[in-house]
């Protein structure tokens, strides 16, 4: 499905009909890419948008959970239904650059979400990713 960028409403081309969730192209997502609700606060002048998050109340920041060293959150923008992620606390460039307790918990914590949304969704499936790089 090919989706102009335009101001005026979605215009479809092609083959296909709107699906939610069914495609990787998420057209809701354009509001943040333009600058729609970009964080603020301590980190966000480094451009870090999950430096921000610690900060706030767990409503504000969509934190779904807390840990010693990581936390768990709602992504404002999904992908898919149950789009979250599991985040340390301690900004870091590189999977590499994680100490070894963080490591741990960052694992215990995936886990943990993953029992959650087979249990809340019905979930059969899943998509573990990592974005690297400062």
């Amino acid at each position: 499905m090919l989706v102009r960028m335009t101001s005026e409403p979605e215009q479809q081309i092609g083959v296909g009909t709107p699906d939610a969730f069914q495609r990787l192209w998420t057209p809701h997502r354009m509001a943040y890419i333009q600058g729609e609700n970009k964080p603020s606060g301590p980190g966000a002048d480094e451009g870090c948008p999950f430096c921000t998050i610690p900060a706030k109340s767990d409503e504000d920041g969509l934190v779904i959970a807390r840990g010693e060293h990581v936390y768990a959150v709602l992504n404002l923008y999904p992908y898919n239904s149950g789009h979250l992620m599991t985040l340390p606390f301690r900004h870091v460039a590189d999977y590499t650059d994680l100490n070894a307790e963080e490591t741990v918990e960052l694992a215990d914590f995936t886990k943990r979400a993953m029992t959650a949304l087979r249990t809340a969704s019905g979930a059969h499936g899943f998509n573990i990713g990592m974005n690297q790089g400062a």
